[in-house]
């Protein structure tokens, strides 16, 4: 065999070898590559994955969470509402209470008012019935002590009649007796013998005994007797 066709077989082999090479290592190259993207799409697809369900579990625990400060909120609300409610009950019950204190303030100042004017209606009638009482105690112990003074004036003055009477009496006594005993000093005088001074003598002791006689009228009580006042002048003949 010819040394040119030899080396050119050897060329050709070495060429056919260096492309059989070449092809494996593009393939191995390629292979490699493709593995290469592969791990990197699954490394990519398990990230997105894990992203995901981090994501996932992300958005769970927001979902939780909110729902767990959704049920506080609503608890605390509840809470809230409830303590309003109880306030306003309380509010409502001491507003009540103070309108029921007011109503019974009212109540006890009219009735206080009531009572004043009752009292003060009561006073006045009292202070109007005793001026009343007073005024009749002081008009009755005015009419007594007029009746008094009168009754006084009247036994004085019946005193003073029952005095002038029993004077004027003492007096009638004390002229009777005077006149009686003159008339007999006048009657045993008479001389039945002498007619002519007889009829003087009568004349005179007429016109004295008429004088004697003579007295004041008694103001009260028993008339006096004067019966006595005139003794008979008519001697014996």
């Amino acid at each position: 065999m010819k040394r040119g066709t030899l080396i050119t077989l050897i060329v050709i082999a070495l060429l056919a070898i260096g492309f059989a090479g070449y092809r494996t290592l593009q393939q191995r190259t390629a292979r490699d590559n493709e593995a290469r993207r592969l791990a990197a799409e699954q490394a990519e697809a398990d990230r997105k994955a894990a992203e995901a369900k981090k994501r996932a579990e992300d958005d769970a625990e927001a979902h939780r969470l909110a729902a767990l400060k959704a049920q506080q909120d609503a608890d605390e609300s509840a809470r809230e509402l409830a303590r309003l409610r109880s306030e306003e009950a309380a509010a409502e019950a001491r507003r009540r209470a103070a309108e029921d204190e007011a109503k019974a303030a009212a109540d006890a100042r009219e009735r206080a008012t009531k009572e004043k004017e009752q009292a003060e209606g009561e006073a006045r009638a009292l202070a109007e019935q005793r001026e009343r009482e007073a005024a009749e105690t002081e008009a009755a112990r005015k009419a007594a002590l007029a009746k008094l003074a009168d009754s006084e004036r009247e036994a004085r003055a019946r005193s003073d009649r029952e005095a002038a009477r029993l004077a004027a009496l003492r007096r009638q006594q004390e002229l009777e007796a005077d006149l009686e005993q003159k008339a007999e000093i006048l009657a045993r005088s008479i001389y039945p013998a002498d007619y002519k001074r007889r009829e003087h003598y009568y004349m005179d002791v007429d016109i004295k005994n008429a004088e004697a006689t003579k007295k004041p009228a008694p103001q009260q009580g028993r008339p006096a007797d004067t019966s006595k006042a005139q003794p008979s002048a008519t001697p014996a003949p």
